[in-house]
């Protein structure tokens, strides 16, 4: 890695202050410190049991997984890849020669990154309740939203680029901030709702009766209901009974669909380690031709 190497430290305990103007590269999750062997040989002292010194290829790879959002809680995110690129411009900026615009590792380590998202990780699978939702109602231009809590608030963004987004609470000033956000967002309470959506989502604790009422109190029944509440309840069967061309998602086939998606990404990003690891070892033992006419194999 032309006499570089990382040392990792998988936690939020900072480096020693004497460390403070070095290479070091902070994330929620993580801390790196970019140095040479020579440098390392002086630091020692601050190296703690914990911390792993990696080089070579094994350095190169691990950055990428991390780059490429593999170590997050969100596997696939962009915003780690963001954070280093900040990094790197910053100790540019200090003239900072381990991260100049020479260094192979360095712009090999950026296209990599933006050529694995490309192929290996568009479409890795949905995580979360609200990009299953975006998903689930990707063929409808209309969704209503019941509820005003926290996981309301957590799916909403993935669904506001609805043409028409209606929520239903019992509190519509808690979501006022929304409102002046959105101009395809429209807010009221359950008692003065007129129920629009094609899809419904169940984000409140609301009783079966209660929904069946509110779905009552249009004209165009939804196509899909999407129920997010963890108790037992009849809601499918009184459906069924009462509107049978409405399909019902319940919680737990939410849940079997978000595990078999981690399954499934867990043998992905397993695959992907290896690939991405022989990719660096191909860096490390690439050969190069000189103009003067000699090969030399570069590290």
């Amino acid at each position: 890695m032309e006499d570089i190497l990382l040392v990792h430290r998988k936690s939020n305990r900072n480096f020693s202050e004497s460390l403070q103007d070095t290479a070091v590269w902070k994330t929620c999750l993580r801390q790196i410190l970019f140095c040479t062997e020579m440098e390392l040989n002086t630091i020692g002292d601050v190296i703690e049991k914990d911390d792993i010194i990696l080089r070579g290829e094994n350095a190169l790879g691990l950055l990428l997984e991390i780059l490429c959002g593999l170590h997050s809680p969100i596997v696939g995110e962009t915003e780690v890849f963001g954070q280093f690129k900040a990094f790197v411009d910053s100790r540019k900026q200090l003239g900072d020669t381990l991260f100049g615009d020479h260094q192979k590792w360095l712009n090999f380590i950026f296209a990599e990154v933006k050529k694995t998202r490309s192929e290996h990780l568009v479409g890795l699978g949905s995580q979360s309740y609200g990009s299953l939702l975006r998903r689930y109602t990707k063929d409808y231009d209309s969704v209503t939203l019941c509820g005003s809590g926290q996981l309301a608030l957590e799916i909403l963004p993935w669904l506001a680029h609805k043409k028409s987004m209606q929520i239903v609470c019992r509190e519509p000033a808690k979501l006022q901030a929304f409102a002046e956000k959105y101009n395809n967002l429209s807010i009221s309470t359950y008692n003065q709702a007129y129920i629009h959506g094609e899809a419904m989502v169940i984000a409140a604790p609301l009783t079966d009766a209660r929904i069946l009422e509110l779905m009552n109190k249009q004209d165009n029944r939804p196509l899909a209901i999407y129920d997010l509440r963890g108790e037992e309840n009849n809601l499918p069967s009184l459906v069924a009974e009462q509107f049978p061309n409405v399909q019902v998602m319940g919680l737990h086939q939410f849940f079997a669909e978000i595990e078999e998606m981690k399954k499934d990404t867990a043998t992905k990003i397993s695959a992907l380690k290896a690939i991405l690891l022989e990719k660096a070892l191909a860096f490390m033992q690439r050969t190069e031709l000189r103009p003067l006419g000699w090969d030399d194999i570069c590290a």
